[in-house]
């Protein structure tokens, strides 16, 4: 790396730090305002405040750093104007392509860091603050009021019911088992309000309540009312998380898993196809958005303003979240392939990318 490429890097990526640094502390902040209410109120512990943001950092790092670029693009052009820099190396017969290599090369660098939180630690995170939100603090989970996914499964002769799952912490809460005869009468109904997982498939549930039915008239026979009681659903949590319906709380390797399984079952997997195409295609927004900053910086000649900047960028990305938003609602839709949807906003924004810098150079 030359001098040049070490000091347009380490001047765009100071510039890249302290605003990623101010629009993340900004969401901290308006997600802190958000859930404030229902911290204080269920008396959350103290290091439910700390971890709950904790976790939530790869997921604010996810959705603030394409903006950050933008700005930290708009913002070094500016600064290399401001102080004439910029005229010296076009008069010195450097031209905008060469000066913005080692803006490229970091924004390459950014796309894989943003595409490993996409895949692996924003899945993670979610899951942490999920259980937080719903467990730790709210309770909901425990005293099986919070909103059911209605999470239905086979198993053997009888059919069970997850309110909430959290296979990474094999932890089920809310479930019901309805055991029926071979003439599909109902026999026996379990509900626990929690369960955790053993090994080799066992569970052991918490707060158990056991009716007894006569397969007859279905009227109650008998009752049990257990602290715990210990049961084979031949599954583990990983079989869990497969069954599970929120592909934003599963990681890549998951999703692949879980689509394997539906072809495998001939069911429709596009739901997760689509969202797996759409954690690989966010990680290269950060290119595109170099590629945007640029000839929009050069545009202002040589005093840009920050503030237009700011307005440029909020302007770009309410264009391309839009197109993200329609394109992805094609995709759920199944109007479009999961691939083409998923894609289609990154190459036509690339593709206005490309021409506005080419233009630029004439």
């Amino acid at each position: 790396m030359t001098t040049l490429d070490r000091y347009i890097s380490t001047l765009f990526l100071r510039n890249l730090a302290f605003i990623l640094l101010a629009l993340v502390s900004l969401y901290a902040l308006i997600e802190f305002i958000e859930k404030v209410d229902d911290f204080i109120e269920n008396q959350a512990a103290l290091i439910n405040y700390v971890l709950f943001p904790i976790y939530n950092l790869p997921l604010m790092i996810s959705n603030t750093l394409p903006m950050a670029v933008l700005l930290g693009a708009f913002a070094t052009i500016g600064d290399l104007s401001r102080t004439n820099q910029l005229t010296a190396l076009l008069g010195g017969g450097i031209s905008i392509s060469r000066i913005s290599r080692s803006m490229f090369l970091t924004g390459f660098l950014l796309s894989i860091l943003l595409l490993l939180c996409n895949l692996w630690l924003t899945p993670l995170g979610i899951q942490e603050t999920e259980y937080i939100k719903n467990v730790q603090i709210t309770k909901k989970s425990r005293n099986g009021a919070s909103e059911s996914k209605d999470l239905f499964f086979k198993n053997g002769d009888s059919i069970v019911h997850i309110n909430r799952s959290f296979p990474q912490r094999g932890t089920l809460f809310g479930i019901t088992i309805i055991t029926f005869n071979d003439r599909f009468k109902p026999v026996e109904r379990l509900q626990a309000v929690s369960g955790h997982y053993e090994g080799s498939g066992i569970w052991s549930f918490r707060d158990v309540k056991i009716w007894h039915f006569s397969p007859e008239d279905k009227t109650i026979q008998g009752y049990e009312d257990r602290a715990e009681w210990r049961l084979d659903l031949g599954k583990d949590p990983s079989e869990v998380t497969q069954l599970w319906n929120n592909p934003e709380e599963m990681t890549q390797l998951e999703l692949y898993k879980l689509i394997d399984t539906l072809k495998a079952d001939g069911h429709d997997p596009k739901i997760y196809q689509l969202e797996s195409h759409l954690r690989l295609s966010k990680a290269f927004i950060p290119l595109i958005m170099i590629l945007l900053g640029m000839p929009f910086a050069l545009q202002r000649g040589r005093q840009p303003s920050f503030a237009v900047g700011i307005v440029v960028s909020l302007a770009v990305f309410i264009v391309y979240f839009v197109l993200y938003a329609v394109f992805a609602a094609l995709g759920g839709s199944a109007i479009l392939s999961p691939a083409i949807a998923a894609w289609s906003a990154n190459i036509l924004m690339a593709l206005t990318a490309t021409w506005l810098f080419l233009k630029a150079q004439d």
